[in-house]
């Protein structure tokens, strides 16, 4: 990354061969290898934008170059598109002002694509119009391109994790007559400055934007305000959605005077029941680093070498910290407990809408949900041939149905449909015949010493799916697929082959030393046209859009085994690389050297299968805990950010009669649980232990339950509409004026108008309470108000019958899936879970919420009930 605005003053960039030559300066190996025609597309066509739009042409020049120019958005693979959607997108913004384009652009993405929820790898915005759905990364790396393909600013803005709520969020921000403004990607609205997000993210502990070039003449942040690396840099916003502190970190060495130059600090946030990491940064001289962070609790962790140290802080009481490494030789005794404050709700910068505008806004964005979906069924029937284990195939690639129809018909060959078949199903949407041919090429080359050599003493079944799942498939991880295992292959001398298949560990020690050497680099690797030493022939394996050194180089080897016919993956539940013997998986023992220090680690036992430990928990007071929710497991190992916990895959374990057993290597752990409040706040609970070969461990959860006061929130609503039996609108605070006594607390239940399991329960305890209530002569109580959602489909019958049993007739409204969704994120709650209980009050003339939850848990009604008297 070297472009430098000092060293190379640019003025008026017009000219396509400039921006090449800034594209090849400062972007990653995996952009030149594999982009170029990407690039090449961008270049010529921002330098058209710069000569023909008029508000393009009134750019500076680093705002046209990061945010109009620049071909990457976020780390998705780059395929040419802009001009495409340049052709879609012209007509409809000319003669508007940059606002209505940009709201007219975001329309025709919503057009295209909607939310889905999905893996971790970013498709590009080709493949997300291919297929029709996308997370939101996905969505915003969409509207991002179509607003820079019309020649309008825009960038992704992105929080790593929420601390009120699990998961986290990215929507896009557009360059306005030199205003930033922000907007939910694929979720157009008739103003700008809107978006569901809005009230969550004055909540945000971390809000932050990428470039991907130093080049500034003073108008793009490029100081690396919320970190960064050698492929991108992070621009720190927290304060242009939340309050914010200045939080300064020391960190000492162990004799508590030195200072720990270069040790890596790391912020992270408790989210889904693990500490992730939202920002890291390495210390100065003084070993010391600072960071803009929102007022809420956050864990400071610091690591150099074999040592680290953390501590939990909160940031709207503590702006500075001083830490001390230890190499913590012993593991603490017991379970530990944290409580961890959420950043307060603050105003929304939301603009709001007239009745028209929302009226319109609903209508178009209806239309453009009946466009998208018509776009894919006319992708569906084009694609469909009778076969039926084809065409649900088809239909799941979407727009790229040819490609993939392409390569199943070529011939009849079984391992052409198992090969795509192995493959996820966003995979097919954006795949290539050249990674298709090459994975089928390179498996048919290898297949006949696979069988003989790996599965000959297996039967057949399970022979097929270890060749299928771990040697025909191209898919390792998340990372991007390419067309290199056949030239991988090739590459290699006979001799080559047969030292690495013998000796797969050797195999793994080379493309960790490759990987070292490569470390940082931002010029393109060998070519592999060329002949080359097995070195740069391994180069083809590493997976170069993966940051993470471990996963790098762990996915590197698994794509090298399968280049050779040595079954191969990454352990299901810790992502170690792993081999096929013939008789079992074994994994490859990790070196983990530090990437500062060099040191190979004397803290982290290397994985084995000789004895491996045994580790049996307990639910305790909690039936079937979630995990990745509730509680998580993770291992001390090396990362990025040097020695820390890294969470087991243990997602599909079932809890048999509260109990579950897992089976470790020998290492340090550490078992998280956490109590999410309704405010956001959390009681949490960890617990260090270590592990030995052969050792039988037994640790029963510990849950920390909260007090009913700290279930109270307090949370301003906007206004409800509900609809009557007879199409009229009735608001939440009116019904509240109308049914009881005025001002009285309410319960709002809303409820699934489909009839599903959770909502039939909460009427069953509606019912329950009516009779307790009734039975004890009791009068005075909150109101309760039920609806079903969407509020234009029927309840089913059996709602009906359940509202019919009720003791005392409740009026039923209908609840529109968006007014839905706004209430429950405007309380935080899961805005896809239904029902949906909201406990209401009337304070100063406003609505506001005390407690709100999604989803069913037992005895949720009887709790709304009791919150809402206090």
């Amino acid at each position: 990354m070297n472009v430098n605005a000092s060293n190379n003053p640019l003025t008026d960039i017009r000219d396509a061969d400039m921006l090449m030559r800034m594209f090849a300066d400062a972007l990653g190996p995996f952009d030149l290898r594999d982009g170029r025609a990407a690039l090449a597309e961008c270049a010529r066509h921002a330098a058209m934008l710069r000569r023909e739009m008029d508000w393009t042409r009134a750019l500076p020049d680093d705002v046209f170059v990061h945010y109009v120019a620049w071909p990457r958005v976020n780390n998705e693979r780059l395929v040419p598109c802009r001009e495409r959607i340049w052709m879609e997108l012209r007509d409809r913004v000319q003669g508007l002002d940059m606002e209505r384009a940009a709201i007219e652009a975001n329309y025709w993405c919503a057009e295209h694509v909607t939310y889905a929820p999905t893996d971790g790898r970013t498709i590009s915005p080709a493949g997300a119009l291919n297929r029709g759905v996308g997370r939101c990364g996905e969505e915003s790396t969409l509207l991002v391109t179509a607003l820079r393909s019309i020649g309008i600013p825009a960038r992704q803005i992105y929080t790593p994790r929420w601390a009120h709520c699990d998961d986290n969020h990215a929507w896009v921000e557009a360059r306005i007559d030199g205003v930033w403004r922000f907007m939910g990607a694929c979720e157009p609205e008739e103003r700008l400055d809107r978006g569901w997000f809005d009230r969550a993210a004055t909540r945000a502990m971390l809000v932050h934007t990428r470039v991907f070039s130093d080049y500034s003449c003073g108008n793009v942040n490029v100081s690396r305000s919320a970190g960064g690396d050698g492929y991108e840099l992070l621009e720190n916003v927290t304060d242009h959605y939340a309050p914010v502190t200045r939080l300064t970190v020391r960190v000492m060495q162990a004799d508590s005077v030195t200072p720990a130059r270069g040790a890596t600090v790391s912020f992270q946030l408790l989210n889904m029941a693990e500490y992730s990491t939202i920002a890291a940064l390495d210390t100065d001289d003084s070993g010391t680093v600072s960071l803009t962070l929102g007022k809420g609790s956050v864990r400071v962790h610091a690591a150099y070498g074999d040592r680290f140290a953390e501590t939990t802080l909160d940031t709207a009481r503590v702006s500075s910290v001083t830490l001390t490494l230890d190499d913590e030789a012993s593991a603490p005794d017991g379970w530990r407990l944290t409580d961890l404050t959420a950043p307060v709700s603050n105003a929304s910068r939301a603009q709001r809408l007239t009745a028209d505008e929302r009226a319109r806004g609903a209508a178009r964005a209806a239309r453009a949900e009946a466009m998208r979906v018509a776009r894919l069924e006319d992708f569906a029937r084009l694609s469909n041939t009778g076969d039926a284990r084809m065409d649900g195939l088809l239909a799941e690639a979407g727009g790229n149905w040819p490609t993939v129809s392409a390569f199943l018909i070529a011939d009849d060959d079984a391992d052409r449909l198992e090969l795509v078949r192995a493959l996820r199903g966003k995979d097919l949407a954006d795949v290539t015949g050249m990674q298709l041919r090459d994975a089928y090429e390179c498996a048919k080359v290898v297949r006949t010493d696979t069988f003989s050599r790996w599965l000959a003493d297996m039967d057949d079944d399970e022979a097929r799916g270890i060749w299928r799942g771990y040697v025909l498939n191209a898919r390792v991880d998340d990372e991007e697929l390419t067309e290199h295992r056949l030239m991988l292959h090739n590459r290699l001398t006979a001799d080559e082959r047969k030292r690495l298949r013998t000796d797969p560990q050797a195999l793994y020690r080379m493309l960790a030393d490759l990987d070292e050497s490569m470390a940082g680099s931002s010029t393109a690797p060998p070519d592999p046209d060329a002949a080359a030493p097995a070195h740069n022939a391994l180069t083809l394996a590493l997976p170069l859009d993966i940051r993470d050194t471990p996963l790098r180089r762990a996915i590197a080897f698994v794509r090298a085994c399968r280049a050779l016919g040595v079954p191969a993956r990454l352990d299901p539940q810790n992502r170690l690389p792993q081999y096929f013997d013939g008789s079992d998986w074994r994994t490859v023992p990790q070196t983990s050297p530090d990437r500062k220090t060099g040191a190979a680690s004397q803290a982290i036992p290397s994985p084995t299968v000789a004895q491996p430990a045994v580790l049996r928990l307990r639910a305790g007071e909690r039936t079937a805990p979630r995990y990745a929710a509730d509680w998580t497991l993770g291992r001390l190992c090396r990362t990025d950010h040097g020695l820390d916990y890294t969470s087991l895959d243990l997602t599909d374990r079932p809890w048999r009669d509260g109990c579950m057993t897992v089976t470790l290597d020998a290492g340090r752990y550490r078992l998280i649980t956490t109590t999410r409040l309704p405010n956001g706040n959390q009681l949490a609970a960890e617990r260090v232990f270590d592990v030995v070969e052969g050792d039988v461990a037994d640790i029963e959860l510990l849950w920390r339950e909260p007090r009913e006061d700290e279930l109270v929130n307090r949370i301003e609503l906007e206004e409800v509409a509900l609809t009557a039996d007879d199409g009229a609108k009735r608001t939440l605070r009116g019904l509240m004026d109308e049914h009881g006594r005025a001002g009285s607390p309410a319960v709002l239940c809303v409820l699934d108008a489909n009839g599903s399991e959770p909502s039939i329960h909460v009427l069953d305890e509606l019912r329950a309470y009516q009779e307790r209530v009734g039975a004890a002569g009791e009068t005075e109580g909150p109101q309760l108000i039920v609806a079903t959602c969407p509020g234009d489909t029927s309840p089913a019958k059996a709602i009906v019958d359940q509202l019919d049993r009720l003791p005392l007739p409740v009026t039923c409204y209908g609840c529109e899936a968006a007014s839905a969704e706004r209430l429950a994120r405007i309380t935080f709650v899961d805005p896809e879970k239904l029902p949906l209980l909201v406990v209401a009050h009337v304070e100063r003339a406003k609505t506001v919420a005390t407690y709100a939850c999604s989803g069913y848990s037992v005895g949720s009604v009887e709790l709304a009930v009791r919150l809402a008297s206090r």
